[in-house]
């Protein structure tokens, strides 16, 4: 008898999939999954699946122990040992594969694991099944949930707060003042409670530093890109949602309030005291100017500058659209001239409201 792959074993069957997530069952129920992988590499160890009728002709040669498709689907999945009907496939994979990562992590870290090289203050308070990394420090009175991982070379400041199940990568940095909510996803080069860019002017054209002690306050599930930075407050905390998603090189200046599920593309720049409301959408290498508010819902475009506040939910967008050179350079000619041909026709109503010979009878 040949041996057993030792992923055989774990994962989840069908039938469980299908009762967690939804869905219709056909087939072999107790047929066992450890995870999700494309349909041209799928094993009988993996779900797949397939979110189109125009994709049919990719299940021929798919191997998949189980596969997941729309409720209309209309290809054959005869050869599968068993098929996940769903409303939703893609969303069916997202939270799947989720659980089957995370019992995954559970069967491989069944106690705390703590690096040699890392340096952990006598204080902190690590939860169980909890990994911390080569060269990783934590400090004073720290606190980091359980089921938690932190990537090595991550410095967590004095006093954090680090909620269940997050997942802190390689080389982040957590200033003092900052509390994560759980099931966090804190990606490499992330900064989180760096000072906030404030400075007082003087009478000389000098500039004094205002202390920023107000601290980051994160929600659940929240999710941050690569080396985004978010600043803390200058008197109360920078605020992040729940279910706020950030992708990589955002900038979040201090007192910015970022409402819950909002989600925000790479290079946006936020200037301090914005507050974003809940459920926004907002393009990438989008700026936002300081002391604004922006209504719930909204959504903005990419490239966009938002110079005052939005009270209204919608799409808005600020940028021309891409033309040919010539075509942008004649372009711009007429929006320098914008100012000076407000004035003129300013000055042509002016002269036919003053005309006699103009007014109505």
């Amino acid at each position: 008898m040949p041996n057993q792959d030792p992923s055989d074993s774990l994962g989840l069957s069908a039938a469980e999939l299908a009762r967690q997530f939804g869905g219709v069952l056909i087939g072999d129920g107790s047929q066992r999954v450890n995870g999700f992988a494309a349909l041209d590499t799928a094993g009988p160890q993996h779900a797949a699946f397939i979110n189109s009728n125009r994709y049919a002709d990719q299940l021929a040669s798919c191997k998949a122990g189980l596969v997941v498709v729309p409720r209309d689907f209309q290809g054959d999945t005869s050869q599968f040992p068993c098929v996940v009907q769903s409303d939703n496939p893609y969303l069916f994979f997202a939270r799947a594969s989720l659980a089957l990562i995370e019992l995954d992590r559970r069967a491989k870290v069944p106690a705390t694991e703590i690096h040699p090289t890392a340096v952990v203050n006598k204080t902190a308070q690590i939860g169980q099944r909890v990994r911390i990394g080569a060269f990783v420090s934590i400090g004073d009175g720290v606190r980091i949930g359980d089921n938690s991982d932190v990537g090595s070379h991550t410095v967590i400041a004095n006093g954090v707060k680090v909620g269940v199940a997050g997942q802190i990568h390689a080389r982040v940095t957590i200033e003092e003042g900052t509390s994560i909510g759980d099931r966090c996803v804190i990606h490499s080069g992330v900064v989180i409670g760096s000072d906030g860019f404030g400075f007082a002017p003087t009478p000389d054209h000098q500039w004094v530093k205002i202390p920023q002690t107000g601290g980051v306050e994160i929600g659940n599930d929240v999710e941050i890109g690569a080396n985004t930075v978010i600043d803390c407050g200058t008197l109360k905390p920078t605020r992040v949602g729940n279910g706020v998603k950030l992708d990589n090189l955002i900038q979040v200046a201090h007192n910015v309030e970022i409402g819950d599920h909002t989600a925000i593309a790479g290079c946006v720049g936020i200037a301090g005291s914005a507050v974003i409301g809940k459920y926004c959408q907002i393009g990438g290498a989008a700026g936002i100017l300081g002391h604004l508010r922006i209504a719930d819902h909204t959504v903005i475009g990419p490239m966009s500058l938002v110079i005052s506040s939005i009270d209204a939910a919608g799409k808005y967008v600020g940028v021309f659209p891409l033309q040919a050179e010539a075509d942008w350079e004649r372009s711009a000619a007429i929006v320098r001239r914008l100012p000076s041909m407000r004035s003129e026709i300013k000055a042509v109503r002016s002269e036919l409201r003053s005309n006699p010979h103009n007014q109505k009878d």
